[in-house]
């Protein structure tokens, strides 16, 4: 499988933390690629030209991050992010989401804040914050009952708290929703978050 995927995206860091989690990251044929290559590539293979993207040996294309992630999470029988039955795993599907929606919030705010002069809008950057915040609080309630290790849902909420910081969306997060800022510096401990740490 080749898969396609920028450096600082949240959804490609959490396809790539799943693979090292899951201890086949050496299997897929990484394409990092810059936001220019992205333009020039990715819409070929997406007609979103959104990244991650992959294309497995058969020609066949996996959209989304969560439907690569899955597809990662198959590949393997003793380590499963994603549960296969029951309550848990619409649990950990259902928090998965939720990061992924923190994830939109922020991306949405950060690229309306870099908008030059009169084309950028304080209120759009005001609503994404407000969304992020938000979802914050939310998390920060939640945090005590997160999964060790890590599951899927655990996973994209960090990916989307990485982003969030490093492009300082929310400055000063972590002491305001302490719960979740202590769980997020323990997570940032483990060797798949050091290894794909935004750039």
């Amino acid at each position: 499988m080749k898969c396609y995927a920028t450096s600082n995206s949240p959804y490609a860091r959490k396809v790539r933390i799943v693979a090292l989690e899951n201890g086949v990251y050496e299997k897929v044929d990484w394409q990092i690629i810059t936001r220019e290559e992205r333009a020039q590539i990715v819409p070929d293979i997406n007609p979103l030209g959104k990244v991650p993207v992959a294309v497995m040996e058969s020609g066949q294309v996996l959209c989304d991050s969560p439907v690569i992630c899955a597809y990662i999470d198959s590949l393997t029988k003793d380590k499963n992010l994603i549960p296969t039955s029951g309550p848990k795993r619409w649990e950990v599907l259902t928090l998965e989401a939720f990061g992924d929606g923190l994830g939109e919030a922020v991306i949405a705010a950060s690229q309306e804040d870099q908008r030059p002069g009169e084309k950028r809008s304080q209120g759009i950057v005001d609503r994404q914050v407000g969304k992020a915040n938000a979802a914050l609080g939310f998390l920060d309630n939640v945090a005590k009952d997160f999964n060790t290790p890590p599951l899927m849902g655990e996973i994209a909420v960090a990916c989307a708290l990485g982003y969030m910081e490093f492009r300082d969306v929310i400055p000063g997060w972590r002491n305001k929703y302490s719960n979740l800022g202590d769980w997020y510096t323990e997570i940032l401990k483990r060797q798949s978050f050091v290894d794909t740490n935004p750039d």
